[in-house]
């Protein structure tokens, strides 16, 4: 008998997340599409190119609706069997919240583990092919797709780091750009607050330029208020294999971690997406425990109101995951906890109303 409930159950849910998984794959490329139709427009993208960007992007997309799809086919099977009883009868029989969701909480965490390899194999390749096709658009304008916090090899023996970047306007920050070809045998390093690109010329401002001596030790620093670099306009040369903290494995952002630790330098943006590698996967799981004791508390006459909820959840637990990892990518707070913060706190509301209507049975 218990059984037959919990594959009765496991269907139940499965067919809603589902329906509901389609549907919101279908809202994200839309949306996709919307969010790039400037690039898509401006560019004149064969079909054949955009349905290899758009394919690209899909990845990556399936880690946010996995989750929402998980959080509406709770409530959306819960709130059916509320509707027609079937919870009452069940929960009258003996059988606690927690049994009835067992089969779903085990199955959540199978998609969970599932979705950690997805997100660490197949996403990272898929952006990264992303990002490339755009650059390779981009030289078609005046003004390539530079990516923020990500160092990358440009022309004339030049490396560069920018904080910020600004692409409708051209304007860029937190930069830091080494010269390895400037003679000597430490490279001239030139960092800057703001500038903003114009046809290839780099119109600095804010800045200090670093010289080393022959032994490493700075020999001048010259600050400066505006400074003009002459870039090449073959913007060829920026297109390249390097990869931003979203293109990577869990085993390359260790690398990358390592690498800066050792350098000296602290750029917590790949800490971050380390850590979200682990975090993002179980999202699922902490709002399905969060689902259940809801739709519970609203009721079997209550149907919109879970729905409701269900989109308040998801805004707020998206708002305080991009609020988290900001402020984890600023130095603000540290990458662990920027990424791990948004689960604990809604997993620990889903396991408090769990409890509490266990407790009122």
């Amino acid at each position: 008998m218990v059984r037959i409930l919990k594959r009765y159950i496991w269907n139940e849910f499965i067919q809603q997340f589902f329906v509901c998984a389609l549907g919101f794959t279908a809202l994200g490329i839309g949306k996709i599409f919307f969010d790039y139709n400037d690039l898509f427009i401006g560019y004149r993208v064969t079909p054949k190119l955009l349905g290899i960007l758009l394919l690209n992007q899909v990845p990556a997309l399936l880690m946010d609706i996995i989750p929402a799809a998980a959080l509406f086919g709770v409530i959306l099977f819960m709130g059916r069997m509320l509707r027609e009883r079937e919870l009452v009868v069940i929960r009258t029989s003996g059988v606690s919240l927690m049994k009835i969701m067992t089969p779903v909480f085990v199955g959540v965490f199978i998609i969970c583990v599932m979705a950690f390899f997805w997100n660490d194999y197949v996403v990272p390749s898929a952006n990264h092919r992303f990002e490339v096709e755009l650059r390779r658009m981009s030289i078609k304008q005046d003004f390539p797709l530079f990516r923020e916090n990500v160092v990358f090899k440009a022309p004339q023996n030049r490396f560069i780091y920018l904080k910020k970047v600004e692409r409708k306007t051209g304007i860029i920050g937190g930069i830091l750009i080494i010269e390895t070809g400037s003679g000597g045998n430490w490279p001239r390093i030139i960092t800057a607050e703001h500038g903003r690109i114009r046809k290839g010329i780099w119109e600095l401002s804010q800045g200090v330029v670093h010289e080393f001596d022959k032994e490493g030790a700075i020999r001048s620093e010259l600050k400066f208020n505006t400074m003009e670099l002459l870039m090449n306009k073959d913007y060829h040369g920026f297109i390249s294999e390097e990869k931003g903290p979203n293109e990577m494995r869990t085993t390359e952002l260790l690398e990358m971690i390592d690498l800066y630790r050792r350098s000296g330098l602290n750029i917590p943006a790949f800490q971050v997406f380390y850590q979200s590698k682990f975090s993002d996967p179980i999202i699922s799981l902490t709002l399905v425990f969060l689902a259940a004791p809801l739709t519970i508390m609203t009721g079997r006459n209550s149907r919109w109101i879970g729905l409701v909820y269900c989109f308040l959840i998801i805004m707020g637990y998206y708002a305080l995951q991009v609020i988290g990892r900001t402020m984890g990518v600023n130095s603000l707070i540290s990458p662990w906890a920027a990424a791990w913060v948004p689960n604990l706190f809604f997993l620990t509301i889903g396991l408090f109303l769990l409890f509490n209507i266990e407790q009122w049975k």
